[in-house]
């Protein structure tokens, strides 16, 4: 058998999976069980926020069903996400690869009328609410509150999240700020 260096190996016969010489900067390889694979990113991240202001929130018009927020989003980091403002404030994943996806939102609320209500807000995939994600809390007129959302779920190409809020009463919530924040890696 003659000697031959590793290095001068070229597919089918690297050690490393099949693909290796043509897979991009920080992919990995994610093996389906059936003796094969694919070459994934080895994440995928978005972070968006909304900008902070107390004198001039975002206001969003609640009544007693669910509406979805539709702020302005900054993106601060992204990686295989779009942040869309049509029909409404929603982030669509892009990437090719099936993710495992942990959600989080963190948001600055007060609300401006009346009594206390109770505000509720939940995390939506395609216009369905995940269940388990809705949390509540008592909003007092006047008083900033920070509410905090979190959850995991799949994402497949096109999926989308979004943010609903609803009240026991109509009331106008003011967002001083928040955060939403989307990281997956493959499934």
């Amino acid at each position: 058998m003659a000697n031959v260096n590793h290095n001068t190996l070229t597919d089918p016969y690297l050690h490393e999976p099949k693909g290796a010489s043509t897979a991009l900067a920080g992919q990995i390889y994610v093996a389906d069980g059936a003796g094969s694979g694919d070459w994934v990113e080895n994440s995928r991240i978005f972070g968006g926020y909304l900008t902070f202001s107390t004198g001039s929130p975002y206001a969003h018009s609640v009544t007693t069903s669910n509406t979805v927020i539709n702020p302005s989003f900054t993106a601060s980091t992204n990686n295989g996400f779009t942040g869309l403002s049509s029909p409404n404030a929603r982030v669509r994943y892009d990437g090719t690869e099936t993710i495992n996806a942990s959600i989080d939102g963190i948001f600055s609320i007060e609300q401006n009328s009346g009594t206390s209500k109770d505000v509720e807000m939940a995390i939506y995939k395609n216009g369905v609410e995940l269940t388990g994600s809705r949390m509540i809390m008592s909003s007092f007129t006047g008083e900033w509150h920070t509410f905090a959302l979190k959850f995991n779920t799949t994402l497949g190409t096109n999926d989308y999240i979004e943010v609903f809020i609803k009240a026991n009463a109509s009331t106008t919530v003011n967002f001083a700020s928040g955060y939403l924040r989307i990281f997956g890696i493959a499934a």
